[in-house]
């Protein structure tokens, strides 16, 4: 055998195969990165998506449906028209528009679902991560971070809470926290060498743009670009550097003077507390690392441990002078500059409500804690590991958190929507309090069908109150006017914007002047509620005389219909129709009883339909017969479905049961007058008019 043979000759297969072996390693390796990170992108699209529209839209959610809604020129001002029903008072929104721009292009093409409406927000969860992985690479390609540094943030940022609580949410937060990271990794990609990368730089710009027409609080991350276009400039004596900082220093100032303008003008920021870097820095801390689902007074030592691997991660970017030249110093200073920035200026005008006004330092602060642990791997390979483990199951904890506790779930406008299917019905009229959630009661109240008929006629109304524009004396006269116009008041009530009416005095002159007789309070962070006013006691001495048919049907000797009204509207056809049942009590009742009227059809052939029922107490029990006093006439509303038309010539009656709450047992019809006994003896029919 040749000696060449054994040392390798550089041709033959025996020296090739190393080589061959190297690069199948490295393409199986970027294959095994390549799937890892599709899958924690998909990981974090799920995380946002799944459950996207289990919880109900919140107020402010509503703010951005109906700026998605609103003309272009209305969209871009910033415009939210509030109204009443007689005016409007057209006011600006605190953000600006482009995240509501892209809320307009998904509702426009599918709906405004509370999933559409949020979809915007998940899939900037998914970016935000993307973005976290990039900006991760980067600071590892510069030794700026440990080697492992771009897993293990990407990894916390695919399932952070924070981007869970605002990928859920119809608002900017979330958006604004990805576009964050990636006009900063842009930014820092295009001046990374002596040479302005100026594709890179473009993209800035046009990211930077986006980010700055999303929050106005981007102002101050665009001083840190500021920064490190003042800092690459000044290395390389590059003068197009200074010409570039200058463009964004006008930029970030424009923005930042309407800003002020705009806070100034519309005295934003009223109801936002002063604020220390003790409390602030612990608050944001919990959100950025476990959530706003993780209660502080419990997660604390763990934010303590997020917050220490935060620090071990800025370190190793300012760990040497040639760290710092290479940008070790941005990513701390990305998330410190900020927080001055809220402090300072807080001091004259308070800036800061909760962490989502500072939601774009998220990403820093899920980069510092990634390269924490990578850190914590260069001592030794096993050490990160059960710090993450502990790390995640903190997550997963405030994750159930926010998915099952009550606490944490936003108000429950469904099941307002829900009790009030079916509730209003001609002889109504709806008051929306405050008129400022106008567009958030319409979303979820079933209220298309109660517009149509106003517009064929019908005699209903939908008003705001208090009125605006207009002193309280001139609501509390047009209540008594309402009084007087209609059957009853429906008050939907929500606290979540109570600066028209801080006393609650329109509600206390209701109170004090109408009889309630329903309020139906539902979980609410802002005090939900459903209230029903007559203007007119429901109480006479005797059976009004136009009644339209007197009848008699005595049940058990106990109760007695003395009469029944049926009004029906024509331009109301889809709404329930106004039935009013006069009852009397023959004794004192000492139980609660329940009736069942029901309209019956029957056919030519003797078949019998029932075509609607209503089956309840009394009033739903707000006046059960428990407090009915005998000698008195309780006239009791009724919400009657709607029926379809009837086949030719079959016969409509309605009949009435009555039975006792507790135990079901039905009274016998004991006396029956202008009506008939049915064979079972405990039913009760009369006669109806044709539709």
């Amino acid at each position: 055998m040749r000696i060449d043979a054994l040392a390798g000759d550089p041709a033959s297969p025996n020296r090739a195969a190393p080589d061959q072996t190297s690069t199948l390693n490295r393409q199986a390796l970027v294959t095994w990165q390549r799937l890892l990170l599709m899958a924690l992108l998909l990981l974090a699209f799920a995380h946002a998506v799944i459950l996207l529209d289990a919880k109900d839209l919140w107020w402010d959610e509503s703010l951005s449906l109906q700026r998605a809604e609103e003309n272009l020129p209305n969209l871009l001002r910033g415009v939210l028209v509030i109204k009443d029903g007689f005016s409007e008072l057209p006011t600006i929104d605190q953000h600006p528009f482009f995240s509501f721009l892209v809320q307009r292009l998904l509702i426009s093409t599918a709906g405004d679902s509370v999933f559409v409406l949020r979809y915007a927000s998940a899939l900037a969860a998914m970016l935000f991560a993307a973005g976290v992985y990039l900006w991760a690479r980067w600071l590892e390609r510069r030794s700026l971070a440990p080697a492992a540094t771009t897993w293990w943030a990407t990894a916390l940022a695919a399932v952070n809470p924070f981007m869970l609580w605002y990928g859920q949410e119809a608002r900017p937060y979330a958006l604004w926290a990805a576009l964050a990271l990636i006009a900063t990794y842009l930014l820092l990609r295009a001046t990374e060498s002596e040479r302005l990368h100026w594709r890179w730089l473009a993209a800035f710009v046009v990211v930077e743009l986006l980010f700055v027409l999303t929050h106005y609080y981007a102002v101050f991350l665009v001083a840190l670009h500021l920064l490190i276009l003042a800092f690459w400039s000044f290395r390389w004596r590059v003068r197009v550097g200074m010409i570039a900082a200058g463009v964004v220093a006008i930029a970030g100032a424009a923005v930042a003077g309407y800003a002020l303008w705009y806070a100034i003008s519309q005295q934003a920021g009223q109801n936002f507390p002063s604020i220390t870097a003790r409390i602030l820095l612990p608050d944001l801390v919990n959100a950025f690392s476990l959530g706003p689902s993780a209660d502080l007074a419990l997660a604390w030592p763990l934010d303590l441990l997020f917050a220490a691997l935060a620090l071990l991660g800025a370190g190793w970017g300012l760990r040497s002078r040639e760290a710092l030249h290479r940008g070790g110093w941005v990513l701390p200073v990305a998330l410190i500059l900020p927080v001055l920035f809220i402090l300072i200026f807080g001091r004259i005008q308070p800036l800061y409500m909760n962490s989502r006004h500072l939601g774009m330092l998220v990403g820093p602060f899920t980069l510092l804690v990634g390269a924490g642990l990578a850190g914590v791997r260069q001592w030794r390979r096993w050490a990160p590991w059960p710090i993450a483990l502990l790390f995640f199951v903190g997550i997963a904890w405030s994750t159930l958190n926010y998915h099952t506790l009550e606490q944490y779930n936003k108000d429950d406008y469904t099941r307002l929507g829900k009790i009030m299917d079916g509730r209003i019905m001609p002889g109504d009229v709806v008051l929306y309090y405050p008129p400022s959630s106008w567009r958030i009661f319409d979303y979820y109240l079933p209220m298309a069908q109660v517009y149509a008929a106003i517009e064929n006629g019908a005699h209903l109304g939908v008003y705001g109150m208090p009125l605006l524009n207009r002193p309280l004396d001139d609501t509390y006269a047009w209540f008594a006017e309402l009084g007087e116009r209609f059957d009853r008041i429906w008050v939907i009530k929500s606290r979540t914007h109570p600066y028209f009416d801080l006393r609650d005095d329109a509600e206390r002159w209701l109170r004090e002047n109408f009889l309630r007789v329903r309020d139906v309070e539902l979980f609410s962070q802002s005090s939900l509620r459903i209230q029903l006013y007559l203007p007119q006691i429901p109480v006479f001495e005797a059976l009004p005389a136009q009644v339209q048919h007197p009848v008699i049907a005595e049940f058990g000797e106990l109760i007695r219909l003395a009469g029944y009204d049926v009004h029906i509207d024509a331009a109301a056809s889809e709404l329930p129709t106004q039935v009013r049942l006069y009852w009397q009590a023959l004794e004192k009742p000492e139980r609660r009883y329940r009736y069942i009227w029901s309209l019956v059809e029957e056919n030519a052939a003797g078949e019998q339909h029932t075509l609607a029922t209503v089956e309840r107490e009394p009033y739903e029990g707000d006046i059960p017969t428990l407090y009915w006093d005998p000698g008195k006439t309780i006239m009791e509303f009724v919400e009657f479905p709607p029926t379809a038309p009837g086949e030719p010539n079959a016969r409509r009656f309605y009949t009435l049961q009555v039975y006792d709450a507790e135990t079901w047992e039905k009274l016998p019809v004991t006396r029956i007058t202008g009506g008939e006994i049915g064979d079972d003896g405990v039913t009760a029919r009369f006669a109806a008019e044709a539709p």
